[in-house]
């Protein structure tokens, strides 16, 4: 009968760690590895974050040479370590380039699921031109269909390419396949392996950090839950670490075709029973790293109080006078609202490019009507009927309650080409004032705002968190919780800009959020912000350790 698949996998892994040359290689990676994990606690030293990145890069497709001619390797071989090497470096020379080519797309095969310890930050070191950037708000149905196919045919090439590669390297020729067949022949290199592995171990981590999470309002002492924190995170980082190890051997061994690995060590070799000595290795390294992260995560200072949409959980129908007027008595920082150009240039309060008419069930196209039509509609949420509201009006309102305001312009293609420059001279001065924010998805209005307002507070609302916002100038930055990290973070305080979250909903979420050093949070569900704001720092414990298991997957 035939074992198991983890019993196979784990088997082969662990002769594998019994090659000297491969536990070694191995160990050095994860000693760059996690070298540039601690230095990326620390903002600074480029340079050598740069050159322990190179090297990680550098060494991995060795690596995967190296595993994949220690396997089809004889006995003789495998106990002449210097002989191996040499034999794997004249491999590597002459399959160097399509091994890098494999690399740098399984990069970007991962980059929706993690970042492996440093790829989030240097991604974040991205800079898009303006109009790529409003280019993709504009048209951003499109563009994730076209980023959809992209990342398919990613996906398809490094699977094929690294089943040749692998394949190549032992100058293994497999027979030709064609149909079905041919293409799970291919998708088994990432597919199996991913879903074998990763799937549980993600599994695995969130169930743990959720035990923890409810665990931590148990635990009084300060000091104990510190300790179990640090306790729990090197446990964790440790097995997340394994894990992803673990895959890309997986990945060779199924290119490979599963090859069974039964090699004969020398029995006066000792250092062929120490396979689990380079793991003990790795485990330090994963403790002064988890010592060192745990000091420097504490979580931010209290967040400013957004309310979504001018509304609190389900007080009134958002971005209208009805919720406001409820809203204000929750005493948040500020209310955030969105508002739309219409046909005569004015702005309505509406976040929809849509709105159903109550009355006869119509669209009506903001862009496409006029204000004092639109002000005449009334919308249904929630069995509620309320008028649309000019922003005129909604501000004047606010302003009697003494409610700041952060105004959302929501930018369309049927918009007018001097949009800011109307906004600007109809709120600018009213906006400046009240003291009053404004922020847009679009960067070329940002840009106008400011130079037809300099005093007036503008915001950028970066629609995705994998790009510098450094090349980007602004007063302020809105990012979206989903998929956050520090880096982002780190870069707009470098240049004096607070952050704000939206939207995070959950207290774990804004608990995180805290975490990542964010200065606001934009929510719908206000009065739970409020109180995590009241919470002890020893309430956040959990959420560190979910914000560094994020580095890894």
């Amino acid at each position: 009968m035939k074992s198991s698949y983890y019993k196979r996998l784990f088997s082969m892994s662990y002769q594998l760690l019994k090659v000297r040359s491969v536990n070694l290689g191995w160990l050095l990676l994860m000693a760059l590895l996690m070298t540039m994990q601690i230095l990326m606690l620390n903002a600074g030293l480029v340079v050598a974050k740069l050159v322990l990145v190179v090297g990680f890069l550098a060494g991995l497709p060795f690596e995967v040479t190296l595993v994949t001619t220690a396997l089809f390797a004889s006995n003789q071989l495998i106990n002449q370590n210097d002989l191996l090497l040499l034999t794997t470096w004249r491999r590597f020379k002459k399959h160097w380039l399509p091994l890098l080519v494999m690399e740098l797309l399984l990069l970007l095969v991962w980059a929706p699921f993690g970042d492996v310890g440093f790829s989030s930050a240097f991604i974040n070191l991205v800079r898009l031109p303006v109009h790529v950037m409003d280019n993709f708000v504009m048209y951003r149905r499109i563009w994730l269909v076209l980023v959809a196919i992209g990342y398919l045919i990613v996906l398809t090439l490094f699977m094929l390419l690294t089943y040749r590669v692998v394949n190549g390297i032992i100058n293994r020729r497999e027979p030709q396949r064609h149909g079905l067949k041919s293409l799970w022949q291919f998708q088994r290199v990432f597919i199996r392996p991913f879903l074998r592995i990763m799937v549980p171990v993600v599994v695995i981590d969130e169930a743990v950090i959720f035990g923890f999470r409810a665990l931590m309002p148990t635990i009084t002492s300060q000091t104990l839950g510190k300790f179990l924190s640090v306790v729990v995170m090197i446990i964790l980082i440790t097995f997340t670490v394994m894990a992803l190890s673990c895959l890309m051997v997986a990945m060779v061994w199924e290119a490979l075709g599963q090859p069974s690995f039964k090699p004969v060590f020398d029995k006066d070799d000792a250092t062929h029973t120490m396979a689990w000595f380079p793991a003990g290795l790795v485990l330090i390294l994963v403790a002064l790293f988890s010592f060192q992260a745990f000091h420097f995560s504490s979580p931010a200072s209290a967040s400013t109080t957004v309310a979504h949409r001018g509304a609190v959980d389900n007080n009134g129908v958002p971005n209208t006078l009805d919720s406001l007027e409820k809203t204000v008595k929750d005493h948040p920082n500020y209310v955030e609202i969105d508002v739309q150009e219409t046909r005569d240039g004015k702005f309505v309060v509406c976040h929809n490019q849509r709105v159903r008419e109550a009355n006869n069930g119509k669209l009506a196209n903001i862009q496409k009507t006029s204000l004092a039509k639109l002000t005449k509609i009334k919308v249904t949420e929630d069995g509620r009927k309320v008028y649309l509201t000019d922003l005129a009006d909604y501000l004047r309102v606010a302003k009697q309650y003494k409610q700041r305001v952060i105004v959302e312009i929501k930018v369309t293609p049927d918009d007018s080409k001097n949009l800011a420059k109307r906004f600007a001279a109809q709120y600018g001065n009213t906006l400046v004032a009240d003291r009053d924010f404004v922020h847009t998805m679009n960067y070329q209005t940002v840009k106008d705002l400011k130079k037809e307002v300099p005093n007036l507070i503008v915001g950028y609302i970066v629609p995705f968190n994998l790009v510098s916002v450094k090349h980007l100038p602004a007063d302020f930055y809105s990012v979206q919780a989903i998929g956050l990290g520090k880096t982002i973070v780190q870069q707009a305080h470098s240049i004096g800009a607070p952050v704000f979250a939206w939207t995070p909903n959950h207290l774990s979420q804004m608990q995180l959020m805290r975490v990542y050093g964010v200065d606001g949070q934009i929510t719908d569900r206000l009065t739970v912000l409020q109180e995590m704001n009241r919470e002890q720092p020893s309430q956040f414990n959990w959420a560190i350790i979910q914000s560094l298991i994020s580095q890894f997957i």
